[in-house]
């Protein structure tokens, strides 16, 4: 009678092992989702000749900035002076730089998304 109970729970830690490494093993890397989202909004092609690695060290640049942001032109410079820092430039108008100050904010730092709602906040 013994026999089962222990069989039962040999075979759950097995399962569990494996699941565990499954999903160590399949998970995507850091930022992934963010460049994914990105490059399907580029419609422009502004960053299309930019490596994904250089895609997140944007992100997590803008993201940094995002306490300094108090207004959407403030935040909108602040990310074109980001990308004019990686000799990428932009128009003003180009719609990359609303796109990556929301995906920055929302894919690679979520705990400030409080300073996103500020600026809209205050625009209001």
């Amino acid at each position: 009678m013994k026999k089962i109970p222990i069989f039962s729970v040999i075979i759950f830690i097995i399962l569990s092992i494996s699941y565990i490494v499954y999903q160590n093993l399949s998970s995507e890397s850091y930022g992934s989702e963010f460049v994914k989202q990105i490059r399907i909004a580029d419609a422009e092609n502004t960053l299309e000749n930019i490596s994904d690695n250089s895609i997140v060290n944007i992100g997590k640049n803008i993201c940094l900035s995002s306490p300094e942001w108090s207004n959407v032109d403030i935040s909108e410079n602040l990310i074109r002076i980001e990308l004019l820092n990686n000799q990428i430039e932009v128009r003003e108008d180009n719609r990359i730089i609303p796109i990556l100050r929301f995906q920055s904010v929302y894919e690679l730092c979520p705990e400030n998304i409080p300073y996103l709602e500020k600026i809209f906040t205050l625009n209001e």
